[in-house]
């Protein structure tokens, strides 16, 4: 587990860069957004482009935080029944549900991704929702990294949990 450590730390520094990065994309999603409201009832000239481009950066900008959010537990979640339970007991229960759960859900969800990343690619396929047509893949692309290093997240904190089950974690 100690050789796992650079690892590991290297990934929590990528979960905490990329979350860090998406936060910021949320200044220029609030920039392009005003702007085509200024541009719409200020000037009478809406833009073409600012739906797609206000979408593709929100969604950029929600998965890109997501292994972020993970890593800082900061995660929404009903701790109503588990808080009443001994650390030890919670942690198994984090453990088990993250197997049977989390894993298999973000895994299939990471090889699907990558695959359609992979399609739009080769035909270079265009966004269709508005008269636009920007590029799609690189969003695709995005999806598909912040799938992965959720999933990398993901794996560290299993391993830190079963690492303090191991210590033997006592109670709150």
């Amino acid at each position: 587990m100690n050789k796992l450590n650079p690892v590991f730390t290297w990934i929590e520094r990528a979960s905490t860069w990329t979350g860090k990065f998406a936060s910021w994309l949320l200044v220029i999603l609030i920039a392009c957004i005003a702007y085509n409201v200024f541009m719409r009832y200020v000037l009478n000239a809406p833009t073409i482009w600012s739906f797609d481009v206000s979408y593709m950066l929100g969604g950029a900008m929600y998965l890109l935080g997501l292994a972020w959010v993970l890593q800082k537990d900061e995660n929404v979640r009903v701790d109503i029944i588990s808080a009443r339970f001994r650390q030890r007991t919670r942690l198994i229960i984090d453990v088990v549900l993250n197997f049977v759960l989390f894993f298999p859900l973000v895994f299939f969800i990471f090889l699907t991704s990558l695959k359609i990343t992979i399609h739009s690619w080769k035909i270079g396929e265009l966004a269709s929702t508005t008269i636009f047509y920007p590029p799609i893949y690189p969003l695709r692309t995005v999806i598909t990294l912040a799938l992965f290093l959720l999933l990398l997240q993901g794996i560290v904190n299993v391993a830190r949990s079963l690492k303090l089950l191991a210590k033997g974690a006592h109670n709150d």
